[in-house]
């Protein structure tokens, strides 16, 4: 616990750093785009990757369906609550889907995956990437579905819209993991120098996208109270409880609880925008949720793990 309240206290930092920054236009919407896509492309997916090659995993073919079967559950129980909650709950219809996808967009690797690595190391960073794939899915496809519903536009789902840089270097790692090919050690010595940017990068970056929301204005709306408490206390306690049925494994089944802890993923303000939702409601959604998630979390490992 001292390691992750430590670990905490760092990624708030880094945040408000980016905030900052940014605030003050010395970090503007030109270098949060680009240092975005670094993080994404380049140092996220080293991280991935980094995870088989510096544990020593061994998984049958059963565990490996287990740990696929864990992380799509957790997936899919951040969307189910999403879906009841945005169904059941009184929000005004032209904010309906945006809270909805609040709830059920964890923001997985930006939060969850250091949080994994801190916790159990590179074992849980591996399954945290292997989420990637229920994560895409279930965006790219119900997701668009639901920003594009009422709309005339036309398309949706675009497959290649599936296959952005995690996505492809979690396939990558799944095929070095049942391969075991070999890898030479610069390029080693190379994916894992760039695995320790991803942390701080990326906190940075989330603090930096999160600017243009007044601070003030996301802790006022009593709604978003209601979204971030369903997305950060309900649906990953819902999600411990099913992982649990799905597997003994304690790492596991924390991976599972911790995805779906996870604040909303900044990707539900970039999709908004351009479907034509409402982007500052879903805006100051995510940064109360980061911001809310930096207390819950570690509530939750206190409690659970």
């Amino acid at each position: 616990m001292s390691g992750l309240i430590t670990k905490m206290f760092i990624f708030v930092a880094l945040m408000c750093t980016g905030y900052i920054f940014a605030r003050r236009d010395a970090a503007g919407p030109a270098f949060t785009k680009a240092a975005s896509s670094l993080v994404i492309n380049v140092f996220m997916s080293a991280t991935i990757l980094n995870s088989v090659l510096s544990a020593q995993l061994e998984l049958s073919w059963a565990e490996l369906g287990r740990v696929m079967l864990v992380v799509c559950a957790a997936i899919g129980c951040c969307y189910l609550v999403a879906a009841i909650a945005a169904r059941l709950l009184p929000v005004e219809p032209e904010r309906r889907t945006g809270f909805e996808l609040l709830l059920a967009v964890p923001n997985n690797m930006f939060i969850a995956l250091p949080v994994l690595e801190e916790l159990f190391g590179p074992t849980a960073v591996f399954y945290c990437g292997l989420s990637n794939i229920p994560f895409n899915l279930l965006l790219y496809t119900y997701g668009i579905w639901l920003l594009k519903r009422g709309k005339k536009e036309e398309g949706g789902f675009r497959l290649k819209d599936m296959f952005g840089a995690p996505l492809v270097s979690t396939l990558v790692a799944l095929v070095l993991f049942l391969t075991r090919l070999p890898v030479p050690g610069p390029v080693r010595e190379l994916i894992g120098a760039m695995s320790g940017a991803t942390m701080p990068l990326s906190m940075i970056v989330i603090g930096a996208s999160l600017s243009s929301v007044s601070l003030l204005d996301a802790f006022k709306n009593g709604k978003l109270y209601l979204a971030s408490a369903i997305k950060l206390l309900i649906a990953p306690l819902a999600a411990w409880a099913l992982c649990g049925l799905l597997t003994p494994d304690p790492v596991l089944r924390a991976t599972g609880m911790l995805i779906a802890a996870a604040p909303s993923g900044v990707i539900v303000t970039v999709l908004t925008i351009k479907y034509g939702g409402d982007s500052i409601f879903t805006s100051e959604g995510i940064l109360q949720s980061t911001a809310l998630a930096m207390l819950t979390i570690p509530v939750l490992v206190s409690i659970l793990l």
